[in-house]
């Protein structure tokens, strides 16, 4: 057996706990959690949050002049503005990239860590993480409403991650407002 074969089967064996709801359920979300923190923490220390607002602010401001420029067909606000673009997609792309600097420091880990979980729960008899509190049923009428909708791996941590990621982020003002 390989090392790799080796380190994959202690991962399975260690998750076995967790192959049922409501502990994958749990699982998921404390994980989802944890990446969203550490990746929301990363972005709040290491991009430059002023220079981010004040560049969205410029390129807002920008936004706004070359709109009016062309709602009004005002030739010279709308040369003015022209003038001022090629500076502003200069802004708008470093903003961008100190954003994803961020995401390739942390792609690999969070790959990894997305394969492991996919991995062992799709190799489950039954691979669903959590239930909804309703299901929506339509036949030909209005909805009905079932409980216990199975959600799959892939869904709970997406619901997971938006669910703890945008407030965190709102919280720790990393994407200012728009």
């Amino acid at each position: 057996m390989s090392p790799i074969d080796a380190i994959w089967n202690w991962l399975m064996l260690s998750l076995q706990p967790y192959s049922s709801i409501p502990n994958s359920t749990l699982l998921i979300l404390s994980i989802s959690a944890g990446l969203s923190v550490v990746t929301n923490f990363a972005n709040r220390y290491l991009v430059n949050m002023e220079m981010v607002k004040s560049a969205m602010h410029e390129v807002n401001a920008w936004r706004k002049e070359f709109n009016k420029a062309r709602k009004t067909n005002d030739r010279k606000l709308l040369e003015k503005a022209m003038k001022k673009q090629k500076a502003i997609m200069r802004l708008q792309s470093k903003v961008t990239m100190d954003r994803m600097k961020i995401m390739f420091i942390f792609m690999i880990p969070f790959y990894i860590i997305f394969i492991v979980l996919n991995g062992f729960f799709s190799s489950l008899p039954d691979p669903t993480v959590a239930l909804t509190p309703l299901k929506v049923i339509f036949i030909w009428q209005p909805p009905f409403l079932v409980p216990g909708e199975k959600i799959s791996f892939i869904l709970w941590y997406i619901i997971c991650s938006m669910a703890v990621s945008s407030p965190l982020a709102k919280l720790l003002g990393i994407y200012p407002e728009m």
